[in-house]
């Protein structure tokens, strides 16, 4: 376990603390946006996740994981966040001038996708994510933020001031993501449509247990449309769970995938035709905004993208010039 570690002895101990497990049962997972570890306590395992982030996002932190704890308690399948000695949902603590906000949940049962598998990608598998999410939206609905002071971000027009996407190819990509979020931010925001939402609902932040789904890793969440969430789903589902590379399968996958998705979800929640059709839209946004993660922080050196990342980017543009949407979004539902 110690050449991973990324936060110090001493956190971890103090986590162990907090949630009340053996701190000889921690082992590693991911460190990615945060760092994550497995511990066993009693028979059962459980997460533990380390968000390094300033003191103020503590709040940020403690609204996630109540929505997740009112989402459980109201029958969905997610993992359940566990509570502190001291009863909280969060625990803070301070290390070297860095903030470390550790929260704990039970660890979801089953395994992830694996698209040849009939057991684990298929018409069923999407059914029942269709309905865990309908019912994640049905309950959005109903949420009051009990005493949560500060409540999770809001969908916002993105921030790019990366002086090298204004040129060139990078530029054709930008004026596409101005002019997606320039719609975007005048669609109708009601309570049947717009709500706390997931975010992030790819498969790899659910587990597959019998084709049943538990969704975990909540961090993106924020207010956005249903709509939105859906089409997160979908675009992740073609990117990743595709059998043939090309523009006619994706399209053709991506409007199986989501018959079946929507099938299982209009059983949960109802989102009305206008929104229904708004998916392959929020579907491109979504594609778009995938090169805006990576070029984040470049710094204009074109031999530091890997050549995977500068065909993706003469494709996206080769698209965009043809007024084209990205393959899987050429759909009617």
């Amino acid at each position: 376990m110690g050449a991973f570690l990324m936060a110090s002895s001493r956190i971890l101990l103090k986590a162990a603390k907090s949630f009340e497990f053996n701190v000889e049962t921690l082992v590693f997972l991911s460190n990615s946006t945060n760092e994550v570890y497995r511990f066993t306590k009693g028979d059962l395992s459980y997460i533990l996740r380390l968000s390094q982030k300033p003191q103020e996002y503590v709040e940020k932190i403690r609204a996630e994981v109540d929505w997740v704890y009112y989402l459980v308690e109201n029958g969905l399948r997610a993992s359940l966040p566990i509570k502190t000695r001291e009863n909280q949902l969060t625990a803070v603590y301070h290390d070297e001038d860095k903030w470390y906000i550790a929260t704990a949940f039970h660890a979801a049962t089953g395994r992830f996708f694996d698209k040849n598998d009939d057991q684990y990608w298929g018409p069923k598998v999407f059914r029942n994510w269709g309905e865990t999410m309908g019912r994640m939206h049905r309950l959005s609905k109903s949420y009051g933020v009990s005493d949560v002071l500060v409540k999770r971000g809001c969908w916002s027009i993105t921030t790019i001031t990366n002086p090298h996407l204004q040129r060139g190819s990078f530029y054709v990509l930008l004026e596409k993501l101005i002019s997606m979020e320039s719609k975007i931010h005048l669609l109708p925001r009601d309570r049947d449509s717009f709500g706390l939402i997931h975010n992030d609902f790819h498969p790899y932040n659910f587990f597959i247990d019998d084709s049943e789904i538990t969704v975990f890793d909540f961090d993106d969440s924020i207010y956005g449309w249903f709509s939105l969430d859906i089409a997160i789903a979908a675009t992740h589902a073609v990117w990743w769970g595709v059998q043939k590379d090309e523009r006619a399968a994706k399209n053709e996958f991506a409007q199986l995938f989501l018959r079946e998705f929507l099938m299982g979800y209009g059983k949960e929640n109802h989102l009305s035709e206008y929104w229904i059709q708004t998916i392959p839209m929020f579907m491109e946004y979504r594609n778009i905004c995938s090169f805006f993660w990576w070029l984040g922080e470049w710094d204009g050196d074109e031999s530091c993208l890997t050549e995977d990342q500068r065909n993706a980017i003469n494709n996206a543009v080769k698209l965009i010039e043809r007024s084209l949407p990205f393959d899987g979004c050429e759909i009617q539902i």
